[in-house]
């Protein structure tokens, strides 16, 4: 009998290398959300609680958390009758709950920060663009090429519209 002094598992080669966890996040990403659904549907209840187990792993590492929330929702409306019988779900569900409601108020609010920034981003260049683009008056507009005799369809245009 060997003895494995580092006591560190030797990684499963049908994960890709991956944590269980992670494998599980790769395919529920890779997989169409109506084959997904389709899936989903059909798996047994001691298979639903291991995926709920996962499930509450990704959330607590912050990772896939929109395909978490919709896969744990899903899960709990098509199975609900048969998780209502069984007690043993019932601690997951409320750490599923808790993680999912904390990490989905993170993420609204990661969301709404860069809605601003780019609502900020997007006025600023909108006022920029005005000032830089005063067409009304042709005699002010400069031709950034015209010093270096490459001439351009800037300075062609404000010729002909002087004209």
């Amino acid at each position: 009998r060997k003895t494995n002094p580092g006591k560190q598992r030797a990684p499963n080669l049908l994960l890709l290398g991956m944590e269980p966890a992670q494998y599980v996040l790769w395919v529920l990403k890779s997989v169409k959300q109506a084959e997904l659904e389709q899936s989903l549907l059909v798996l047994p209840l001691g298979h639903v609680e291991r995926m709920l187990y996962y499930l509450i792993l990704l959330l607590r590492s912050g990772r896939g958390v929109e395909i978490c929330a919709r896969v744990s929702v899903f899960l709990v409306k098509t199975h609900q009758n048969q998780i209502m019988t069984s007690r043993s779900i019932a601690v997951p569900l409320r750490e599923l709950r808790r993680l999912l409601r904390q990490r989905l108020a993170e993420s609204r609010d990661v969301i709404g920060f860069n809605l601003a920034a780019l609502r900020a981003v997007a006025k600023t260049a909108a006022s920029r663009k005005d000032a830089y683009l005063d067409f009304d008056t042709p005699s002010e507009a400069k031709d950034i090429w015209a010093g270096i005799g490459l001439g351009s369809d800037l300075a062609a245009a404000l010729e002909s519209r002087r004209r």
